[in-house]
């Protein structure tokens, strides 16, 4: 280590940083979520975001259900609407939530604005 300097140390550790930085920002967090692979879960009226997706992220309810979302992440979702304006909710975080009354039928996709891995759909239909 002798004849090295102190140079040597300074550009080791703005390499490190640059790395961790890189790093940071490439990785998306949690796996997301898609309401093409799942299930619809009929009747379930309480949506979890945690671990950067929504849980379940495929619902069927019928009209006049009043849909509440949930944050357990430690940063802030939103609720929006992927085409049209029925989902617009403000930036949400840890343990507030956003609610929305759904009375026409239809499907609604939703996304989150911050976290672009995170998808929805609520399924409203006629009572029978």
């Amino acid at each position: 280590m002798r004849g090295l300097g102190k140079g040597w140390l300074v550009s080791l550790v703005a390499m490190v940083g640059a790395l961790l930085l890189f790093g940071a920002a490439c990785y998306t967090h949690g796996a997301g979520s898609d309401p093409s692979k799942e299930t619809p879960a009929f009747g379930v009226t309480e949506v979890r975001l945690e671990d950067f997706g929504d849980a379940p992220a495929n619902i069927v309810i019928d009209a006049g259900t009043t849909v509440i979302w949930t944050n357990y992440d430690g940063v802030g979702h939103t609720v929006t609407s992927d085409e049209g304006e029925e989902l617009e909710s403000e930036q949400f975080s840890k343990t507030e939530t956003f609610r929305h009354t759904f009375d026409t039928p239809g499907e609604y996709y939703y996304h989150c604005k911050p976290h672009s891995n995170m998808h929805g759909l609520v399924t409203v239909r006629l009572l029978p």
